[in-house]
């Protein structure tokens, strides 16, 4: 990739400039996902208060109880067996942070998209270094003094963005053409799993606050839970063994690896097999008990609540 570094002149960074390094850039990234930043207008609505008509603090409890009764209409119990267990608890805005930084630069679609932001980026720099005022005897007046600064200022982050680009771009091909078997193997996995993650994340509208952070409620938690569980299994190796489904209406769905079943066919030791049977059918056991439990509660909570409904 040829993009030359400008000379040490620099201003202020254009609003449509990508900036690299997502986990500190996040707010100016253009590359970054679609969001709809919370507004701050004066005008929207006020808030129904307590004792007037209906209660906020009621109406937003009830909702949640919906969330909670859409969420808990099917249940899934999978048994695997791991490698390693995680030692890092989920969090949707680390998830979210890192996510992009990785389909940014360990995806090809990724890279290809960093560098042509930053061929943009070059050549705008190049035209703001020919408009910045000369240098000469005569002192620079305040205001030129402050837009050569500010053009050294942006020209040190393109810099600095271009070293992360070639660096992940360097990562990428070694891996790419590299004769190991292994590495081979884990760059397919994660190009095929990023990919995956791209298409799934890219057509949401995330809301994101003046900071430029995402502003998660229940339901996007959830749904931002099962992709990290998704990247967890797939780039770590993961099988699931046995699966079970249960759903409201009554379906009941097992699935169960044939590795289980044919000996022959695979390494799994008869013994290890029936201890997979029996801790899924433990773990099943379990999980209806806590459904059921949750439903026979969420329902109680939804009797209690008739009362204070609203009348029109």
């Amino acid at each position: 990739m040829q993009v030359d570094k400008s000379a040490d002149h620099k201003s202020k960074t254009s609003d449509d400039t990508i900036q690299l390094n997502p986990r500190r850039k996040m707010a100016s990234n253009k590359q970054s996902l679609n969001s709809s930043p919370i507004s701050s207008d004066q005008n929207s609505s006020p808030k129904p208060k307590d004792g007037e008509g209906q209660s906020a603090s009621l109406n937003s409890f009830r909702e949640t109880m919906k969330d909670v009764l859409e969420e808990i209409t099917s249940l899934e119990i999978n048994t695997m067996i791991v490698g390693q267990i995680p030692m890092k608890k989920f969090d949707i805005k680390d998830f979210y942070m890192e996510l992009v930084e990785n389909i940014m630069y360990k995806t090809e679609e990724g890279l290809q998209d960093v560098k042509e932001a930053l061929l943009g980026r070059s050549a705008k720099l190049k035209q703001k270094g020919l408009l910045l005022p000369q240098q000469s005897t005569t002192p620079l007046l305040p205001k030129e003094a402050l837009l050569i600064e500010e053009y050294r200022a942006e020209l040190t982050q393109y810099n600095q963005d271009l070293e992360t680009y070639k660096e992940a771009e360097r990562v990428f091909n070694e891996y790419k053409n590299s004769s190991d078997p292994q590495k081979k193997d884990k760059f397919e996995l994660e190009q095929s799993c990023y990919r995956e993650l791209a298409k799934r994340i890219f057509k949401l509208d995330i809301k994101k606050d003046e900071h430029g952070e995402i502003v998660p409620d229940g339901q996007m938690i959830r749904y931002f839970r099962k992709l990290w569980e998704f990247e967890q299994y797939v780039l770590n190796g993961e099988r699931i063994y046995a699966q079970t489904k249960f759903h409201l209406d009554g379906d009941l769905t097992n699935r169960f690896l044939d590795d289980l079943f044919i000996p022959s066919k695979s390494k799994i030791d008869p013994k290890m097999a029936q201890l997979v049977f029996d801790l899924h059918r433990q773990g099943v056991e379990n999980a209806q008990k806590q459904w059921s439990g949750l439903i026979e509660t969420c329902v109680n909570l939804v009797k209690s609540l008739m009362p204070f409904r609203t009348t029109k």
